[in-house]
């Protein structure tokens, strides 16, 4: 399949919710590697623009006059418009370019047009602002401690002529002023001492440092919980619910390819992906297995050795800022309105009760395996149901297991959990939250 072709194919794919941005392009087996930050670009500026492409195209005719179908016209529109190369050549189908070309003049006029009663002075102001909100999060960047130091990597970027910044010296300034929009600067993360800030938007997929696995590009809030677990060099431990693997991988970093991590999955082609991320990142010490994680049967002596478990269960996601995901519900609102609420038509109450008691389920199961002492539970959601509630439920159903202290819990992050759904005011010190205004996703 034609790139282009390639790209209408995975729009089509998204507007079904078979799978995200990122899964059907960086986690893509058919996509050659150069091809897959390419594609990834193109989709999500696609996806940003698609409401004024839309509307451009249709005032156009092009689809009428070349007949062709209407997510291939956005791809190879967006190109031609919004691109310095125009349309690519590599991959892709020269008399399509041909044809779409023969129509550069009308649609540059009909953009035009487009942004003058728009009052939008560049393309950039095209992009809805529930969008440009949904991307302020910071770019972080994780060091993979399996082949290089954090100073290396600091060096690198430096090298590359990255202007490190330190966040102590901010006086006074946010983290938004600091690390402002394009500039090319980042800092060390406050908190986190293997992680890297730069600023919202810094695109590095294409970098040396993360093709060839030294950086990992994962969101500050995702790589707390093998901070949280902290599995000792030499150790057994376990991931739950592992793909796509940058967690699984972060606990390999931490533990420097000693010991062992039993990584299970129930769905196959997600965990290919985690064999090829992990694998990227060096990693040698995961096994990844194909199976529900409820069906593990913790007396096997396989596992006997389990000493830490992190869990980080299917949740509503309603943490989620910086996915691709907003630009996805975004598109369908707009080709197909009438599908656009998905999930959102259940009750969201009842779907975070059904999954707390899931998420219950998997949190008391691995705390039969015999050898665990130390286990992270871990969401990308906002509701106490699927957070202080499921805490709240797990110390309620067993006496084994308590919370740790605030003191082993991210003890410089400044957000702690609510004092609600069954838990005192205590124990809500001992768990952390993120929120998008504290620059990361919604997490617990």
């Amino acid at each position: 399949m034609l790139f282009y072709e390639r790209a209408a194919d995975i729009l089509g794919r998204l507007e079904r919710r078979q799978g995200s941005v990122k899964s059907m392009t960086v986690g893509n087996h058919y996509l050659k590697p150069e091809e897959k930050r390419k594609m990834y670009a193109l989709l999500c500026e696609t996806l940003k623009h698609a409401s004024a492409l839309s509307i451009v195209i249709e005032r156009s005719g092009l689809l009428q006059a070349e007949n062709i179908e209407a997510r291939l016209a956005l791809v190879l529109t967006h190109d031609l418009l919004f691109t310095r190369g125009g349309l690519q050549h590599t991959g892709a189908d020269p008399k399509l370019n041909l044809a779409i070309r023969k129509h550069k003049n009308r649609l540059t006029s009909e953009l035009e047009r487009l942004k003058t009663e728009l009052g939008a002075e560049s393309n950039a102001d095209l992009v809805p602002a529930h969008l440009r909100d949904a991307a302020s999060t910071f770019r972080y960047v994780r060091v993979n401690l399996l082949v290089a130091s954090v100073d290396a990597i600091v060096k690198a970027f430096q090298d590359d002529r990255y202007r490190l910044v330190d966040l102590s010296q901010a006086e006074g300034r946010s983290m938004h002023q600091v690390l402002a929009v394009k500039s090319r600067v980042f800092a060390r993360d406050p908190h986190l001492a293997d992680l890297l800030v730069f600023p919202p938007g810094t695109d590095l997929h294409a970098h040396p440092l993360f093709v060839n696995g030294s950086v990992v590009l994962q969101d500050k809030a995702s790589c707390m919980p093998a901070h949280v677990v902290q599995p000792a060099p030499g150790s057994v431990a376990l991931d739950a619910c592992a793909a796509p693997g940058n967690k699984t991988s972060h606990m390999a970093s931490l533990m420097k390819n000693r010991g062992r991590i039993f990584a299970f999955d129930m769905d196959q082609r997600r965990l290919e992906t985690l064999v090829e991320l992990t694998g990227n990142a060096k990693c040698k010490i995961i096994t990844a297995q194909c199976m529900n994680f409820l069906d593990v049967d913790p007396l096997d002596p396989s596992y006997a050795d389990v000493e830490y478990a992190l869990l980080d269960p299917s949740c509503s996601g309603s943490g989620i800022v910086n996915r691709q995901d907003a630009l996805v519900d975004s598109y369908i609102s707009i080709v197909n309105p009438a599908g656009a609420g998905g999930d959102e038509s259940r009750s969201t109450e009842a779907r975070a009760r059904n999954l707390a008691e899931f998420q219950t389920s998997i949190v008391l199961h691995a705390m039969r395996f015999p050898g665990v002492k130390r286990i992270s539970y871990s969401t990308c959601s906002v509701h106490a149901e699927e957070n202080e509630g499921v805490v709240a439920r797990v110390l309620q159903s067993q006496s084994e297991f308590g919370l740790a202290g605030a003191d082993q819990v991210i003890p410089t992050w400044h957000r702690r959990g609510l004092e609600t759904a069954g838990l005192t005011k205590e124990q809500a010190a001992c768990v952390v939250r993120t929120m998008p205004e504290d620059g990361t996703n919604g997490f617990f």
